[in-house]
């Protein structure tokens, strides 16, 4: 991170000047202490001056939050030292994820905003944050940003994508977003799911890891004239991440959307040129009893059924989460199989010497963050304080703690916890101990690595597995996802949603029943269908987004 803030620097001085200008003098319209401001000593972290405000000011925040060893943020070290950094008191209102859910549409129903809203990713505002500017909810953030956020700016413009999925597509910044890298720079990170299989069988069989669709294929008739039962399988509505092989996304996911890079053009996959071969080639393996029978069951992770790898039946996984990698499932309780051993695969090709395709991209820009109406007398405490979210020392705060206490920075500035963390004299747990000191929460700079630092000292192996399987997943470079930050405006948002749930069934129904053998009508006549279901005006909405993005 501080190679990456030291990149920042060239680009950050030239908004210095403007930030410095009142950055340490108290808000007339902040509602603090209204004693006469007294001379404070300031100091600048890449044109952000601190303290924010001579004297101490007080901001509402609504964010996801659940711990059983601190209650009240305010008591963690590392807010409190982000308090005294600021000198902005925060009063906070926290839920779980599962409550945010009911709770954040319940207030906005009501109107009881706070200053800040920052309710995870499940929960966002109806109709998007441009709607919210429109009905006087949210504050349009598009000059605030480049008056009062310097460090924000400054990694948004390291990175051109994340610069362009920050972008509306008026070419304003409306709100300020969440910004994902790690100690490099700005980056999106590994694939959370991706093809796996179980490498202790293979080693048992004594083959290579399959690099073409052919090489799986005898790779499962061995299985299968070994006595295997299901020796692949499937999602439940037929999709897998083989289909990639043939340039073909059957994500249910991403509701089977596809983007051709060559051409700019978008498509719903039984449109794509491999997707009659695909389909065809399912149902072939499964005549031959290579695919899963029970496939529209579900992922194991999905029905609960581990049994395929608790007996050793199942060596190719057509989706899989990293979460679950290595011996995850066996160190986490759901099998006995000690042997178990699952590793990630960067992607089979068609035809050997072919590049291998993925379907995701480069997600530098997550979540928004909700500014209210409500803040708009202390609009310019509220953007500093945000900023001071993307700065070293504020992550730092948020994931570490207390150096020399929680944590410790050697002479190449790598990070180690201490033995307040990892040896707690009270006996509990790494992540209980840490709890105390670091609040741990996203909003602002999502590190990848203080993440991935957490994790490794909690449960290094599967963290460990976890990185080295989000890494391979991410590792192709060519990719058939619709490209991150594309947004449908409110109109085209309306028509999709009102006929899409019509096109998502008969996806559904025709991947399951073709693949079974019990659907014998022709792709052609299954592109016609869709068509009568309005598929063509519906591609269009997405092209015309596609194109509102590329223009940015």
């Amino acid at each position: 991170m501080k190679k990456l803030l030291a990149t920042f620097l060239a680009l950050t001085m030239l908004l210095s000047t403007a930030a410095c200008s009142n950055g340490g003098e108290p808000s007339s319209s902040a509602g603090g202490n209204e004693e006469s401001s007294q001379s404070v000593e300031t100091r600048d972290i890449n044109g952000l001056t601190l303290p924010i405000s001579a004297e101490k000011q007080e901001i509402s925040v609504l964010m996801v939050y659940d711990s059983q060893i601190v209650e009240d943020p305010n008591e963690i070290a590392g807010v409190k030292a982000m308090e005294e950094a600021t000198n902005v008191h925060v009063n906070w209102m926290t839920y779980t994820e599962t409550e945010m859910l009911e709770k954040f549409q319940q207030l906005l129903a009501t109107g009881e905003y706070f200053d800040v809203m920052f309710p995870g990713g499940t929960s966002t505002y109806p109709g998007g944050y441009e709607q919210g500017i429109e009905d006087g909810v949210l504050v349009d953030m598009a000059e605030n940003i480049e008056k009062y956020m310097p460090n924000y700016l400054a990694l948004l413009k390291s990175s051109e994508d994340a610069m362009k999925q920050a972008t509306y597509d008026d070419g304003k910044m409306h709100s300020v977003r969440v910004i994902k890298g790690n100690d490099e720079g700005v980056d999106g990170g590994g694939a959370f799911m991706g093809p796996a299989y179980r490498a202790d069988i293979l080693a048992e069989m004594g083959a290579d890891v399959p690099e073409t669709v052919e090489d799986l294929h005898q790779l499962l008739i061995q299985c299968r004239d070994n006595g295997m039962t299901a020796p692949m399988t499937l999602e439940s509505d037929g999709g897998t991440s083989l289909s990639w092989a043939w340039g073909v996304n059957t994500d249910w996911a991403s509701k089977y959307w596809q983007y051709d890079y060559s051409t700019d053009t978008v498509l719903l996959a039984p449109f794509a040129p491999g997707w009659d071969d695909w389909l065809d080639t399912m149902r072939d393996w499964y005549a031959e009893g290579l695919i899963d029978k029970n496939f529209t069951a579900g992922s194991a992770a999905i029905s609960g059924d581990y049994s395929n790898f608790e007996n050793d039946q199942t060596l190719f996984l057509s989706f899989w989460f990293n979460f679950l990698m290595g011996k995850e499932l066996y160190t986490q309780g759901y099998v006995s199989n000690d042997d178990l051993d699952l590793q990630p695969l960067g992607g089979i090709v068609l035809n050997k010497g072919d590049d291998p395709v993925k379907c995701s991209g480069n997600a530098c820009i997550q979540q928004e963050i909700y500014v209210t109406t409500q803040a708009k007398d202390k609009i310019d405490i509220i953007s500093k304080w945000l900023d001071y979210q993307y700065t070293q020392e504020g992550i730092n705060y948020r994931y570490y703690g207390i150096e020399n206490e929680s944590y410790v920075v050697d002479e190449t500035g790598n990070i180690t916890f201490t033995d307040a963390i990892l040896k707690n004299p009270d006996g509990i747990s790494v992540s209980d101990a840490l709890g105390k000191y670091a609040m741990r929460t996203y909003m602002g700079f999502q590190s990848e690595t203080a993440e991935i630092s957490v994790q490794v000292a909690t449960s290094s192996d599967g963290a460990i597995m976890q990185i080295k399987a989000g890494e391979v997943w991410a590792s192709p470079e060519e990719t058939i996802s619709i490209p991150v930050g594309v947004q449908l405006n409110q109109e085209e948002n309306e028509y999709v949603n009102s006929n899409m749930t019509d096109i998502i069934t008969l996806m559904q129904e025709r991947m399951v029943k073709y693949i079974l053998g019990t659907d014998t009508t022709s792709h052609d006549e299954f592109r016609e269908t869709l068509k009568s279901h309005n598929i063509d005006e519906i591609t269009q909405c997405y092209q015309d987004a596609c194109d509102r993005f590329n223009a940015r």
